[in-house]
């Protein structure tokens, strides 16, 4: 996993200002072992969410978000376990989990959310959307159409959106967040008016395919990263090109290799992100997926890249759709959103298997009892399975897994639930406090006691975005363990000073861990976050 990891940021660090990093080492901080009670959720409950309702492959079980419709489109619900056949590689597998969700049932509506905070405390469950505007590979005119198309999309919904959304923009150097969680179409509808679109020349240059397609990859591993923590399924929607087709044999083999090491990451990330993606684009032309029939007659689907590159492709292969060649992007983007509102969450245990290859691509394929229902799924899973995080180098600074991995927790505004955090400040001084549940950095039982490593960087911000402090270092977790019948609800806090550098208007904080490598990035804002022209926001600073 180490070489895999080096291989995936080496592809992304190979174009300048693809991924900024921050200049920062991190040094060795004290150990830590100060805990205090549980907060307004409790440990058991947070446990619960993580290891039986967001399954993976990972925990020996492989969870499908599935969505049913009929011939005309329509989705299906009110089916139950029995409708349902699941085939791993050819062969059925029994489903031991099966829920309906359902976001347009009074019984399962979500409450009023306006944020991060909010949708983690109140709603840890609930699927959620994220529109996200591609500024990098679409051309300016499509991104002002596609505005266009979102904004009669919204005025089409009632005032209150049925799932939790987030606006994302991708240009060549961030993903920014328009606009947090919420469930207001107006909140997110200023925040389209107050967002000026890019138009970067990149999109147009056909020499730029690398840059293009590792600003995408590195976006998508973005929002992996920064949801994973949030136990309900992701309805990504992705309004743009993605990143142009590309060939393997155009490649070498070197380069080839790095692509492969980063398409297998990311589509594991995605997968236990519970992510789904559909990639809108009205002015592409869509290829079909080669596929293949099993042993049974089941259409089983070969591995998705194993023809050429295709940002299409990764949609399809999480069970999302790839729509072109269509000039109603408000129904598109109608028909995206639909995906994530009602669905099926089954999982099975995949079957043991001894000598996997990494890369090996697992077919899935759902089926329906009724021949006249189609199930979008999951395709499958590479058979690569998360293993400890790269360890810092020697030196104390940052190796370039965990450079990729940090880089954009620490230069975005996006909030990483990876690992929940809690800031206070201590008194109006430069001195924080960062609180966290000792569950969610995987501490390991070692001589008697719990341990385990995390980064904490810290970095603070001018109004307009200038960096003013950058500050890490490595903190040792040192626990006692719990009694057998207890379960872990201790939180852990740590402190951080920031350096007194000019008017800070907001601080990063970031937390990761280094076995599980999760990750928790939360902001603080100083000043109104309104009153900014921090250009990470994407929007023009609100009128006095």
């Amino acid at each position: 996993m180490k070489a895999q990891l080096a291989a995936f940021a080496g592809l992304f660090l190979s174009g300048a200002g693809i991924v900024p990093i921050l200049p920062v080492g991190l040094a060795q901080g004290p150990a830590v072992s100060n805990q205090t009670p549980a907060g307004t959720m409790s440990s058991k409950a947070m446990l619960d969410e993580q290891s039986s309702y967001n399954l993976s492959v990972t925990s020996q079980l492989v969870l499908l978000d599935v969505a049913v419709r009929d011939q005309r489109g329509q989705s299906i619900r009110h089916l139950t376990q029995n409708d349902f056949t699941i085939f791993q590689d050819g062969a059925p597998q029994p489903i031991v989990a099966f829920e309906a969700v359902d976001t347009t049932d009074p019984a399962q509506a979500t409450p009023p959310i306006h944020s991060t905070e909010e949708l983690e405390k109140i709603a840890q469950r609930s699927p959620v959307t994220i529109l996200v505007l591609d500024e990098l590979t679409t051309k300016f005119e499509d991104e002002y159409f596609a505005r266009y198309s979102l904004k009669k999309y919204l005025g089409e919904q009632g005032d209150t959106l049925s799932d939790p959304t987030l606006l994302l923009a991708r240009s060549y150097n961030r993903t920014t967040v328009l606009h947090d969680y919420t469930t207001s179409k107006r909140e997110i509808l200023d925040a389209l008016e107050r967002h000026l679109a890019g138009n970067d020349w990149r999109a147009k240059d056909p020499s730029q395919a690398d840059t293009l397609l590792g600003a995408a990859l590195a976006s998508l591993v973005e929002v992996a990263k920064a949801t994973e923590g949030h136990a309900g399924h992701k309805n990504v929607v992705w309004i743009g090109r993605g990143f142009p087709g590309t060939q393997w044999s155009n490649l070498t083999p070197d380069h080839a290799e790095a692509v492969k090491t980063a398409i297998v990451s990311c589509s594991n990330l995605l997968r236990d992100a519970r992510i789904t993606l559909y990639s809108l684009d009205p002015s592409g032309i869509s290829v079909a997926l080669e596929s293949t029939a099993d042993s049974n007659g089941v259409l089983a689907t070969t591995d998705p890249f194993g023809g050429q590159i295709d940002f299409d492709k990764i949609a399809e292969s999480t069970g999302g759709l790839a729509i072109h060649g269509r000039n109603d992007v408000d129904h598109m983007i109608e028909q995206a959103v639909e995906g994530g509102k009602a669905f099926y969450a089954l999982a099975y245990r995949p079957p043991a298997s001894s000598e996997d290859d990494p890369k090996k691509f697992h077919q899935i394929r759902v089926v329906m009892k009724n021949p006249q229902l189609i199930a979008s799924s999951r395709e499958g899973f590479y058979a690569e399975s998360a293993e400890s995080a790269e360890e810092s180098a020697a030196t104390g600074d940052l190796s370039h897994a965990r450079s990729l991995d940090l880089a954009g927790a620490i230069n975005g505004l996006m909030v990483f639930t990876g690992i929940p955090l809690e800031v206070d400040r201590k008194n109006h001084t430069n001195q924080y406090e960062v609180t966290f549940p000792a569950a969610s950095v995987d501490l390991k039982e070692t001589d008697g006691r719990l341990i385990g490593d995390t980064d904490l960087i810290v970095v603070s911000f001018d109004r307009k975005g200038k960096r003013l402090s950058s500050s890490g270092k490595v903190i040792s977790l040192h626990l006692p363990p719990l009694p057998p019948d207890k379960i872990e609800d201790r939180k852990v806090t740590v402190t951080a000073a920031i350096e007194d550098v000019g008017s800070p208007a907001r601080i990063r904080f970031v937390v990761r861990s280094h076995s599980s490598g999760r990750i928790g990035a939360e902001n603080y804002f100083i000043a109104d976050r309104n009153s900014r022209r921090d250009p990470s926001t994407g929007l023009k600073a609100a009128r006095p």
